[in-house]
């Protein structure tokens, strides 16, 4: 009979962060990674809520922490680059950032494992920025929300000139396309100009494809090291000696550190670079 420790070694680390359907209903089927962003977004409705509600002059503890947060990524990553449209948008971000910080977070709990040590095998639970649908949904409203705020930036410039409401949407539409192409002088800049726009529109199209991947990779392979490391520990035990385990046990631990930092350092690279084009799109200097 094979030993129990060797039925470890046939697990499937990849298991851990591919999504599991939960139900289906006709073609639609709900995953656990949807669930687990439901439970997301509805902790940050009665957090965020509760800190609001109420909110006293000089907050202290949980709502002082938040407060933090909330100052760092206005001050640190919006303005900067959004400037005087700080305001217009950093409802956006807040939500973008905490979101995907929550979500990274909440994957590095084995909520699945906790519940399985009274129960069968769960899947109840999931990761769900380890899901290349989830982060390509994310970076799609980026994509919708830069250039839908270029063209209405463009059409509001277009009204100041006096243009009436129909012209001015037309205008703005077309020029806000017309202006993503860098502008050179001269006969170079007409013969150039059609190759410059289809360059510019793939670029358009890269970015958010970019924003995806990077948060899609970074937190998928982390808990793909992870729950390789762990698989190694009782077969270590079982194969050679309990001083292995303990290293492999050492090694989670710091792998862990390390992803704690990376569901930080993600959120706050999907938050910035999302700024970055957008400001790139309001800005009439873009």
């Amino acid at each position: 009979m094979i030993a129990d420790w060797t039925i470890l070694a046939f697990g499937n680390p990849v298991e851990h962060v591919i999504p599991h359907p939960l139900f289906s209903v006709g073609l639609f089927a709900f995953t656990n990674d949807m669930l687990m962003q439901l439970i997301v977004a509805a902790g940050m409705v009665v957090l965020f809520a509760w800190l609001g509600r109420n909110y006293p002059m000089c907050p202290t503890g949980v709502r002082m922490f938040f407060e933090t947060g909330l100052q760092v990524v206005r001050e640190g990553i919006a303005r900067p680059t959004l400037k005087e449209h700080t305001d217009r948008y950093v409802p956006f971000v807040w939500t973008l950032f905490f979101f995907i910080l929550f979500n990274n977070l909440a994957g590095l709990v084995p909520w699945n494992q906790i519940a399985g040590l009274t129960a069968r095998q769960w899947h109840l639970f999931g990761s769900a920025t380890s899901n290349l649908s989830v982060t390509a949904g994310l970076a799609g409203m980026v994509f919708v929300v830069t250039h839908a705020s270029g063209i209405v930036q463009e059409v509001r410039h277009q009204r100041h000139r006096g243009h009436g409401a129909a012209l001015a949407a037309v205008a703005g539409f077309l020029l806000y396309w017309y202006h993503i192409v860098p502008h050179v002088p001269g006969i170079m800049g007409t013969i150039l100009f059609p190759f410059l726009f289809v360059m510019e529109l793939f670029g358009s199209l890269i970015k958010p494809f970019a924003l995806a991947m990077r948060l899609f990779a970074n937190i998928m392979a982390g808990h793909i090291l992870l729950a390789s490391l762990l698989m190694l520990a009782p077969v270590l035990n079982g194969v050679l000696s309990a001083g292995l385990t303990i290293t492999v046990i050492l090694g989670c631990t710091a792998a862990s550190c390390l992803e704690l930092f990376v569901a930080f350092l993600q959120a706050y690279i999907f938050a910035f670079l999302s700024c970055l084009y957008i400001g790139m799109a309001v800005n009439p200097e873009h």
